[in-house]
């Protein structure tokens, strides 16, 4: 992924608010914060853009996960937002030094938390401390948890797909929905994008464990590749099933279905861009599409579905493509 540094043109608002939410974030943030952190991130594309290169350029220099002090010649020369954060990163490192652990073998282990997120029509790629990759699909929000025992992450939005690194003494554990999966050195997609957790294993092993609740027993299944597991809350957990190869390609930014229902094709498209499909008939949503196309251009794939279902094609007051039965 290309990285970004925060422009300097930046209002001096933004870049303050981003630098102190990262601070905030990386503290060890309530429920409160997040839902205040999101909302401040989504409410101005300045506030998304000024965080996104703030966290860029925060994990290019490994201010707190690598050493700290190795790159301060850089920041001095920096521009001088570089010093604020600079002041952050040492509010930051006492933050660490306080949450140290003394474990039984006299080896002391850091716990480190942030959070990662995309935004609308956006997939990014982040690398983790411990070399594991974590790519974000659209509007999708993660929060990352390590320390010396455990490598716990949070979704709490959308769809992720995790590279783990391998690492025997810490499990790498995802957490979502009514459910968790248990992972060392494999790759895997969690997607809590509707009322379920969908686990979809690519390489490797994975262990999804779902927690007892409304009546409903724990549970824990072992999958294979190419295996996916469904945990509904108030259902019990089924048998895993083969998964859907087309539908994994997203982290490429083309979405490919085979035989879907148009619906679900439409569905998934609109969570990329602002300019929704709008399906008028709702019996085209039960046409059955096949197809790939580029998730990022909901006009192109609007005229691709006319096409196929001679459906007309007209932008409504709100700017949405309104798809109709020909006259």
């Amino acid at each position: 992924m290309e990285q970004r540094r925060m422009d300097p043109g930046a209002p001096e608002a933004a870049r303050e608010q981003a630098i102190a939410w990262l601070a905030r974030l990386r503290a060890g943030p309530s429920d409160r914060d997040i839902a205040d952190f999101e909302t401040w991130y989504a409410a101005d594309p300045q506030h998304a853009d000024t965080y996104d290169a703030l966290l860029d350029s925060w994990d290019d220099t490994a201010l707190v996960s690598r050493t700290p002090f190795a790159r301060q010649p850089r920041l001095a020369a920096g521009p001088s937002w570089w010093k604020a954060a600079a002041a952050v990163a040492a509010v930051l490192l006492l933050f660490v030094a306080g949450g140290l652990v003394l474990t039984g073998t006299g080896r002391h282990n850091v716990a480190s938390q942030t959070m990662l997120a995309s935004r609308v029509g956006e997939i990014r790629t982040f690398t983790l401390e411990d070399g594991s990759r974590v790519t974000l699909d659209t509007n999708s929000v993660v929060q990352v948890r390590f320390d010396g025992e455990q490598r716990r992450l949070q979704l709490e939005r959308g769809r992720a797909r995790f590279e783990v690194a391998h690492d025997t003494r810490r499990p790498f554990v995802v957490v979502a929905g009514s459910g968790e999966v248990v992972a060392h050195g494999t790759v895997f997609d969690v997607d809590l994008r509707q009322s379920k957790t969908l686990v979809v294993l690519l390489q490797g092993s994975v262990e999804v464990r779902r927690t007892a609740a409304a009546g409903m027993p724990a549970t824990s299944t072992m999958l294979r590749p190419g295996q996916q597991l469904a945990l509904s809350g108030g259902r019990a957990t089924a048998a895993p099933i083969a998964i859907k190869v087309p539908e994994t390609r997203w982290p490429s930014g083309m979405l490919s279905f085979d035989d879907a229902p148009l619906a679900d094709v439409v569905a998934s498209a609109n969570r990329y861009s602002r300019t929704q499909i709008v399906l008028r008939d709702p019996a085209s949503g039960e046409r059955r599409f096949t197809g790939t196309f580029k998730a990022r251009e909901p006009a192109q794939l609007a005229e691709m579905i006319g096409s196929m279902f001679h459906l007309s094609v007209e932008r409504d007051e709100a700017d949405n493509l309104v798809l109709e039965p020909d006259k």
